[in-house]
């Protein structure tokens, strides 16, 4: 069966040069996108520079693509949409309209591709089996798979860094922290990873520090640190540290202390710019979690304990 990606996530999260997998067993006459008339109208979060926070979008083809694609067949996908193996892969502009200001906020170039060969019409064909009639797409199973990646983005999109993020590190480390999020955005993996592996490096000892004073930590986490401050083991720190962080840590189902910290031993450069574009995401929203984690466990103790000294008046 046909099965279809989140393109929200696309155009909201994407980097450039990220390919997305957009389309999975692929089935004619299905939902999804195959040629620009298919992208039209799809709507999507992103921020709107006019008014300087997410709004909904939606996509709009510029009038030359309508005209020009508007005029041609419906049951045919055009044959400049393939390449010399029959393979699926064109670029198309893309406009981004701001549902609430009305306004063009951006634009997309996207590279569209198949992983193989791609029936170049639409038509529901059905062939008879044992069981009756099927879909002829479904019944030869080839696993056609449509994937979409950004190849242009104007204007860049805008690094948004949450609150709690800012206000949990330091001037040093946010700087590093907005390069990070803003090479990843670029698609150079490379530089992204190696700014969130300096963050880690200096970081992640402070971080784990700053759980063990959790309400929700078992106290033996502090007293491990204290041990280890005496022998500097610091890998049997983060191994043995998570029966002893908060639920919403272990229920991650793996440490993400020790996770993050075996990143740093990782040779940089024996990675390719895609596998590294993939790891700087993974610790990027790691981070995010165990931070966002320890800012919210103490905002929530912050407001009961004012809500308490309020109800003593």
């Amino acid at each position: 069966m046909q099965k279809l990606n989140d393109i929200k996530e696309f155009f909201k999260e994407y980097p450039l040069y990220k390919e997305f997998l957009y389309i999975e067993n692929y089935v004619r006459n299905e939902n999804g996108i195959v040629d620009p008339f298919d992208f039209y109208g799809l709507s999507f979060e992103y921020f709107c520079e006019e008014e300087q926070t997410n709004r909904t979008f939606e996509i709009d083809l510029p009038v030359s693509v309508k005209e020009y694609y508007g005029k041609l067949p419906d049951d045919k996908i055009p044959k400049d949409f393939f390449d010399e193996n029959n393979f699926l892969n064109y670029k198309i502009h893309l406009i981004g309209l701001c549902k609430s200001c009305q306004k063009k906020q951006t634009d997309f170039l996207i590279s569209v591709k198949s992983n193989q060969e791609f029936p170049n019409n639409k038509d529901k064909i059905m062939s008879k089996s044992s069981k009756g009639f099927k879909h002829i797409d479904i019944v030869e199973d080839k696993k056609i798979e449509v994937s979409l990646t950004k190849v242009g983005v104007f204007p860049e999109q805008k690094v948004d860094i949450d609150k709690s993020i800012q206000q949990y590190f330091d001037k040093e480390t946010n700087n590093w922290y907005f390069k990070g999020v803003k090479l990843y955005q670029q698609g150079f993996g490379i530089g992204s990873l190696s700014y969130f592996r300096r963050i880690v490096e200096k970081e992640l000892m402070s971080i784990l520090s700053n759980v063990s004073e959790l309400n929700s930590s078992d106290p033996k986490l502090k007293k491990l640190i204290e041990d280890f401050n005496k022998n500097s083991k610091i890998s049997s720190l983060y191994k043995n540290s998570f029966s002893l962080l908060p639920k919403s840590l272990q229920i991650l189902g793996d440490n993400p202390f020790d996770v993050l910290y075996s990143l740093t031993s990782e040779g940089l450069h024996n990675l390719t710019e895609k596998e590294s574009l993939n790891k700087a995401d993974k610790i990027h929203k790691l981070l995010d979690y165990v931070v966002k984690k320890i800012y919210e466990e103490k905002s929530e103790l912050q407001d009961i304990r004012e809500l308490l000294k309020d109800l003593r008046k």
